[in-house]
């Protein structure tokens, strides 16, 4: 354990950092501490998660990815109060970032639309973290008691546009929150260049046929187009509105007589189509529909992604500048900290190589300096990308990312090593991971949060758990996104730079929820990133999906048959009863046991000691009552007897009401199910569900049993449960089971 002194030093450096409470990238923090002197090897530990067992005031240990994330928690004394961001609030030195402020979908959208710069929410936020830090930097980050003030750009009239950093009072969300606001400072060089004079606002000859060339390369003649389309394409290719004086593309486009267009109505919602025509004025290009908005020849019409490509060196660059690239050897000037190195290693001993930390950090170091004298290095957003020496299992090498680093020292920063393997072929995922390998969600916490809060409000945790994180809801919409998976039900532009689909979920008017995602940049794990929830035609989102998709993405659907959801009682319900007693001897009430083994000291002295043992000896618990059941066949008879007598009841009560069998969804094996409520301690009171699965023949295999609240996530994926029997009112002490994987057996 570390002492009293090393812990409040350690809270204090965090709550620098990471001032909410929450989940966070252990690779993130490890970053923080060490750049700041704590590395784990100066604190004693070699391994981070050494570190939160012996500092458990300041870190906790998430649900589910707990190699990946970590919970921070705030290291309080007991006579401190005041606001999360009291530790940093008002230093000139903070970093802005996505752990520590708050930025609504709606004030970014708001505030392209001020500024008339033409860049997509994603591009406004990082835009804002690089004005703050350029006003950082620059003595232009004012300090007023209790707001940052920072200027951002002119807008189209002239006037200065800053952004304001404040407290979020707010009990929900991060600790800062952004907004903006417009100022009286005015700036006539600002207007010159953000507006065109009067005899420039007509579109010349010659940029009409810039339009045509690009237009007729993309669309086809006399082919209705969506207008958002259309214009993403000019916007991609640097024809902006503004460059000719407009302020709607709308009335732009209709000044080109070569465009038709024409307001409709798709969905109920209004939209504008815009149809190309063909012109004898100008020179068509070819239109290859393979092609996505891109052409090969050296003016370099090309989409978003592509305009990353460097042809003198085939390597990404983005709209900044490339950096310079260091000549020194890497670690001279890149921190190599142990998460990414770390991964690395076990990447390496999987492909049976074996590699001291010394000699990898020599390897990386030889690599580098072989890529930028190969004229390798890849650059995108100030980053830098390498291949060394080793290849994935798709025979391509294993990429290292470089990021500029914001904290003092070494001014780069190894930031991720790419492993993976880009052959779909060699990628199996289990179901529970399909949604997190399809996109980067950002934090879970702030994901759930905000797909809770535009949903119609329900329980997502169960009444009797400590902790409140939305855990129905993260199982629901993981398990949610693979049946759409499985019915090829989630949608991605034809363009490739729009995914989305039907989360299941309804609004408070009952609209349904969509799950919206852009393209990840050109180095991430994953293809897409999530970019906010939203309903159909409802703000910048809810339009693009009105605009991409027709029809509009669809819900799951988990059967076909009204007869599937309603239990036969004239069948015959055949149970498996080994592998739920002795594969699942841990689902059974610990009561329930006890009693069984009344006259079995041992086994019953085990089992009172389950309630108080922790969870790595209830384990070996577990592992010792299933040897002496299966040993004693006497006392595998009196469980399984019981058993049956819980069955027959349970049949009683659905012949009286078919809404005691409850329907379920089984990921694993894509299988409906019926669950019925087993009676074991009180007959009034379920203490466990049965799973039964209707055969080939028409009668019932019980496969499995589950806890209530494993049973409750598993039906939940099918609707908003009204069960007299299954609900969110769990004891605690059941609670834990429902952490297990919904697609266990």
């Amino acid at each position: 354990m570390l002492s009293k002194e090393m812990t409040e030093e350690l809270g204090s450096c965090i709550a620098k950092q990471f001032p909410d409470e929450g989940v966070y990238r252990i690779s993130r923090v490890e970053e923080w501490l060490s750049t700041n002197g704590y590395t784990l090897e100066k604190l004693g530990f070699s391994d981070f998660h050494q570190l939160i067992a012996a500092a458990p005031e300041l870190f906790g240990t998430p649900r589910y990815n707990q190699d990946t994330y970590v919970i921070v928690r705030r290291c309080r004394n007991s006579d401190e109060h005041g606001h999360p961001a009291d530790s940093f609030f008002g230093s000139k030195s903070i970093n802005l970032n996505d752990d520590i402020i708050e930025m609504s979908q709606q004030s970014l959208y708001a505030l392209t639309k001020v500024l008339g710069s033409g860049l997509s929410v994603q591009e406004m936020k990082q835009e804002i973290y690089d004005s703050f830090t350029r006003a950082r930097d620059s003595g232009k980050l004012d300090f007023m008691s209790d707001r940052y003030t920072f200027p951002i750009a002119y807008c189209s009239d002239g006037y200065l546009v800053n952004g304001i950093i404040t407290k979020n009072l707010s009990p929900r969300g991060k600790s800062l929150y952004f907004s903006f606001e417009k100022t009286n400072i005015f700036s006539s060089t600002a207007l010159e260049l953000r507006r065109p004079s009067p005899e420039a606002a007509e579109i010349t000859r010659e940029d009409k046929a810039e339009i045509y060339r690009l237009l007729t390369a993309n669309f086809p003649f006399d082919v209705p187009q969506h207008m958002a389309a259309v214009s993403k394409l000019l916007s991609d290719n640097h024809i902006d509105r503004s460059r000719y004086g407009f302020y709607k593309m709308k009335d732009m486009l209709s000044q080109i007589d070569f465009l038709e267009l024409n307001d409709v109505v798709l969905g109920g919602v209004p939209q504008v189509m815009v149809t190309l025509r063909r012109s004898p004025d100008f020179t068509a290009s070819t239109y290859d529909p393979s092609r996505i908005w891109q052409r090969s020849d050296d003016r370099a019409y090309v989409s978003h992604a592509d305009r990353y490509i460097r042809p003198e060196t085939a390597s990404f660059e983005s709209h900044q500048a490339a950096p310079v690239v260091p000549a020194a050897p890497l670690e001279e000037f890149c921190n190599l900290p142990p998460k990414p190195l770390l991964i690395l290693t076990q990447f390496l001993e999987r492909c049976g190589i074996r590699r001291s930390m010394t000699d990898l950090k020599q390897d990386l170091s030889d690599d580098f300096s072989a890529a930028r004298s190969e004229n390798r290095l890849r650059f995108y957003d100030g980053k830098m990308i390498f291949p060394c020496r080793w290849m994935r299992s798709d025979g391509t090498p294993v990429e290292i990312t470089l990021k500029p680093s914001t904290y003092e020292g070494r001014p780069w920063f190894l930031s991720f090593v790419d492993t993976l393997s880009r052959d779909p072929a060699q990628r199996a995922v289990q179901p529970g991971k399909r949604l997190e390998n399809f996109a980067f969600l950002g934090s879970w916490s702030a994901f759930l949060s905000e797909l809770s809060d535009k949903a119609l409000a329900e329980n997502w945790d169960f009444v009797g758990s400590a902790q409140k994180d939305n855990h129905i809801l993260i199982q629901y919409i993981k398990y949610t996104f693979y049946r759409l998976v499985r019915e090829d039900k989630v949608c991605v532009s034809s363009d490739k730079q729009f995914a989305c689909f039907n989360t299941g979920l309804v609004d408070k008017h009952y609209d349904d929820i969509y799950a919206c995602f852009m393209p990840n940049d050109p180095d991430s794990e994953t293809e897409w990133k999530f970019s906010g929830f939203c309903t159909a035609a409802s703000g910048a989102l809810g339009k693009q999906v009105v605009n991409y998709f027709s029809p509009l993405p669809q819900p799951p659907v988990y059967f076909n048959k009204g007869e599937q959801l309603f239990y036969d009682v004239s069948r015959q319900l055949l149970t498996d009863f080994d592998h739920i007693i002795i594969d699942n001897i841990s689902r059974l009430p610990v009561q329930f046991l006890c009693d069984q083994f009344n006259d079995c000291p041992e086994a019953r002295q085990l089992a009172e000691e389950l309630r108080t043992a922790d969870h790595r000896r209830q384990y070996d618990i577990y592992e010792q009552l299933k040897q002496i059941v299966t040993d004693n066949s006497r006392l595998f008879i009196r469980i399984q007897n019981r058993l049956k007598d819980s069955i027959e009841l349970a049949k009683k009560r659905v012949s009286r009401n078919y809404k005691t069998a409850i329907p379920s969804y089984y990921p694993k094996r894509n299988t409906m199910s019926l669950m019925l409520p087993l009676c074991l301690l009180d007959e009034e009171k379920p203490d466990i569900a049965l799973v039964v699965e209707q055969t080939a023949s028409g009668n019932y295999q019980g496969q499995t049993i589950l806890t209530l609240s494993q049973a409750y996530v598993d039906a939940r994926l099918l609707c908003q449960l009204n069960s007299e029997w299954l609900t969110t009112n769990i004891r605690t002490d059941d609670i834990d089971d429902a952490t297990e994987d919904i697609t266990a057996e």
